[in-house]
């Protein structure tokens, strides 16, 4: 009998061994993805984000050269993208059995290439530096790529390699969709490029060549004087200036009456066709009187603008793509947000569960770091998005009945702590001549505070951080004070713009992405309001904002809430989610917290779940983004079956335009990934207060 307790407790102490090693690894790796995907999002071109992914890839697996290979169809041969062999880069690829298993998803390792078909009849340079080789694919919006590892020596590549490709292949498909887009990104902005060239060329050798047609008419419009018999094709044999115009009934009275008015008029366009061919004729004019003041007829000229006409319309189709284009950056970015939020979540998560786990104080440090590394990803990731939407035009304000001097007041509690750590003093002083409510969106508001203040409070070694507040005229104005390090005359003009910071050494000794001034700038213009900058080097700074005040829309009154004691009421929760992960890392999160989690892979299973047993659930945490049916036109179904239960989006799309489609299917609250823990308790605690009022009701 002890014998056998021996036994079990030695193989508990071997599966904790193993936990422990298979945590470890995953700590190493999520930190090497991180480090990944941050160093992508910062990359300036498609050799950056290559490099980027093969530093990561080679933490855990050894190789000597990579190439990525694409094509846009499946009867294509495939073609380098990037390689680390320049020699390889105009290489084509045939597809035979083994690219097209590792296309469909397979991770092949081949001890000796030259004898595959793919590889036969290659360059001998390729076959001499690569000896074994290690290749997969992925599926992408364009068509399909590969990546191909190789090394100089034979059977290199063990299953364990196979295995750690296998599981960076989301990190790779992001890697590779990012090259794909910025090298056609590149080879669009190449061709438009050229195409204006060719079309600036056009224009100035037709505007050498034209030239200009004279008239002159007397008082009953019949002409005097023409300098040419014809101009643009179109041959004049009219006595009558209006009869030149023929069945152009429409241009004929505008020409009479620009004439009647006896005034200088210029510009007068005339649309006709001559043997089919679009021509536009430019007519300006002037009265002209004898010495002694009788009226005599008129004269002017007109122009052939024909060439300008096209001209225009190629700038505003040039124009269009472009916007077309910066659209479709905003969406990528959007995109590479949402598919970024999704990991991360997984990510935060399990580091909350993590610090819960019993770890040693040196291991607690490292986890700490780790949090605060992928909290600072996430913060950039909301920068890039939102500069991304303001520029594109597609971003909007939120506007409610706020109380401005409160949002001060909660920024600079935020702040406090962080003022604490470095001994400084932090002051706020609002003019009670304020009004006590106007109309704003008080998160943008909240936004650019915290910007001015943290940039502030990061830039204070000694001294103080103040904020005054003030109504001048009908404008709120806000300035921010500090005794920071100040900022040279020079640097000063290129503060507001993207990415840039006053000199190199600050990004490096305090950070940032320099996207924080830009971003305030941008909104403080969308409010119709203005910010400027005041500073010394080395005696400190004080940025300046000012915006309108708009009125509340009605009056507010000061309802106390009702507060409800904490609850430790159990809810029994059904998750709606497609991924594994975020699966995992919810449901541990959701029973940490003593509720009872059931999991569900997509919507319809969802709605068929609720079908069979909704009463016995108290709450649906539904993500949105799900195969087979999403989390909108779950929440549909389900509100047109009659199920009141209440539905939490659980989400990386997190704009304000997302979280008002979502209630309006019928979702009755928002949660965003990465899942916050102080978000989720709240949101809980709310549910949680429901259940027990519903409790006492019954």
């Amino acid at each position: 009998m002890i014998s056998s307790d021996l036994e079990k407790l030695q193989e508990t102490l071997l599966d904790l061994q193993r936990t422990q090693e298979r945590e470890t690894q995953l700590r190493i790796e999520n930190t090497a993805i991180l480090e990944g995907v941050s160093a992508m999002a910062g990359a300036n071109n498609k050799r950056q984000v290559f490099n980027s992914l093969l530093e990561v890839l080679r933490k855990f697996i050894a190789f000597d050269n990579a190439i990525v290979l694409t094509r846009d169809d499946e009867a294509s041969d495939l073609q380098v993208l990037m390689s680390t062999v320049t020699s390889l880069d105009l290489s084509h690829w045939q597809v035979s059995s083994t690219f097209n298993r590792c296309i469909n998803g397979e991770c092949i390792a081949l001890y000796s290439p030259k004898d595959i078909d793919e590889f036969k009849n290659k360059n001998p340079d390729l076959l001499n530096i690569c000896h074994s080789s290690l290749i997969t694919g992925v599926k992408i919006s364009s068509g399909d790529a590969m990546i191909i590892l190789m090394s100089c020596e034979k059977g290199h590549f063990t299953s364990s390699c196979r295995r750690v490709l296998n599981r960076f292949r989301p990190l790779l498909e992001r890697a590779i969709i990012d090259i794909d887009y910025r090298e056609r990104l590149q080879s669009l902005v190449t061709v438009r490029t050229q195409e204006l060239i060719h079309s600036q060329q056009r224009f100035k050798d037709f505007a050498r060549t034209v030239g200009d047609w004279f008239w002159e008419i007397d008082t009953d419009y019949k002409f005097s004087y023409i300098s040419a018999s014809q101009i643009a094709n179109h041959f004049i044999d009219k006595d009558n200036i209006l009869d030149f115009f023929g069945e152009h009934e429409d241009f004929k009275r505008k020409f009479r009456t620009q004439l009647q008015q006896n005034k200088s008029f210029e510009d007068l366009e005339w649309q006709l066709f001559i043997d089919g061919k679009e021509q536009w004729l430019s007519f300006s004019g002037t009265p002209y009187y004898s010495k002694h003041g009788v009226l005599l007829g008129y004269r002017g000229t007109v122009k052939n603008i024909t060439v300008r006409k096209k001209r225009l319309f190629d700038l505003q189709q040039a124009r269009q793509q472009a916007e077309a284009a910066n659209k479709a950056k905003s969406q990528f970015i959007a995109m590479m947000s949402h598919e970024i939020r999704t990991p991360l979540n997984a990510v935060l998560g399990l580091m909350d569960i993590l610090s819960s786990s019993g770890l040693k104080n040196e291991q607690q440090q490292w986890l700490r770091q780790m949090e605060q590394s992928a909290h600072l990803l996430l913060t950039i990731i909301n920068d890039i998005l939102d500069l991304s939407r303001i520029e594109s035009g597609s971003f909007e304000l939120f506007n409610s009945n706020i109380n401005i001097a409160d949002s001060i007041v909660l920024v600079k509690n935020q702040l406090q702590p962080e003022a604490n750590k470095k001994n400084i003093l932090l002051e706020c002083d609002i003019a009670e001549s304020i009004p006590e409510y106007i109309f704003a969106d008080k998160n943008r508001i909240i936004q650019i505070m915290f910007n001015l203040i943290g940039n502030a409070i990061k830039f204070t070694d000694i001294g103080s951080v103040k904020i005054i507040a003030n109504k001048i005229d009908n404008n709120i104005q806000i300035d921010v004070f500090d005794t920071g390090i100040g900022i040279a005359e020079d640097a000063q003009e290129n503060l507001f713009h993207p990415f840039h910071q006053a000199d190199g050494s600050i990004t490096r000794k305090y950070g940032g992405t320099g996207l924080g001034l830009t971003i305030s700038q941008l909104l403080i213009k969308k409010m119709h309001g203005n910010i400027t900058l005041s500073s010394e080097l080395g005696v400190g700074s004080c940025f300046k904002i000012t915006f309108p005040i708009k009125p509340a829309i009605e009056q507010i009154e000061n309802l106390t809430a009702d507060k409800h004691s904490h609850s430790t009421r159990s809810l029994n929760i059904l998750l709606a989610e497609d991924s594994p992960t975020n699966q995992l890392v919810a449901k541990l999160m959701l029973e940490r917290r003593g509720h009872k989690v059931t999991i569900t892979n997509h919507g319809q299973e969802a709605v068929l779940k609720l079908l069979q047993c909704h009463n016995v659930f108290d709450l649906v945490l539904m993500d949105i983004s799900m195969p087979i049916l999403d989390g909108l036109e779950a929440t549909k179904h389900i509100r047109k079956l009659n199920i009141n239960i209440p539905v939490v989006a659980l989400t990386a799309n997190a704009m304000q335009s997302d979280q008002f489609l979502y209630q309006q299917v019928g979702m009755n609250g928002f949660l965003a990934k990465p899942i916050q823990p102080e978000e989720l308790d709240l949101m809980l605690e709310k549910y949680q207060n429901l259940k027990s009022v519903s409790k006492v009701s019954s």
